[in-house]
């Protein structure tokens, strides 16, 4: 028999960024500015409904489609340097269940002018949930967009 209420998964992304260090750093700090990328496709709107950037502090942000709620994340965050990492803990849930949590941890490295970007995510889902593949296909589509919100200015 196997056991499948929990499976683990860790990805790691890459992406270069032709914009400086400060400047991708500060997408992911500003709220308003996170809220134009960070959502796992193009079809969910991201409502920030508390954004404290600090070590310590928490987000939560509801994912909506068609204008209805369908999921909401929470976000730890553990460690911040300005410029350099992100280290947090989001806990990802649906409107009915828990689903999982995620260890994110965010390298802002000098690349010539630009930034590499090196993300690593760490998930666990839980109870059947297809997690796993989700965090990784919407953190992909995410950073795709922040490329997108960088060369826009």
């Amino acid at each position: 028999m196997t056991h499948q209420t929990v499976q683990h998964g860790t990805a790691t992304m890459e992406k270069r960024l032709s914009a400086s260090l400060t400047r991708v750093f500060a997408a992911w700090a500003d709220p308003e500015q996170r809220k134009a990328w960070n959502s796992p496709s193009a079809e969910i709107d991201m409502r920030i409904d508390a954004a404290d950037f600090s070590v310590g502090g928490e987000d939560v942000t509801t994912c909506l489609a068609g204008g209805e709620a369908i999921a909401i994340v929470r976000g730890r965050y553990h460690d911040i340097v300005p410029d350099k990492r992100i280290v947090y803990t989001e806990i990802i849930a649906s409107m009915e269940a828990t689903e999982g949590a995620c260890l994110v941890s965010a390298e802002f490295l000098p690349d010539g002018e630009g930034t590499r970007l090196v993300m690593t995510l760490q998930t666990v889902a839980l109870d059947g949930s297809a997690l796993l593949e989700e965090a990784q296909a919407g953190w992909g589509s995410a950073l795709i967009r922040l490329e997108e919100l960088l060369q826009a200015g």
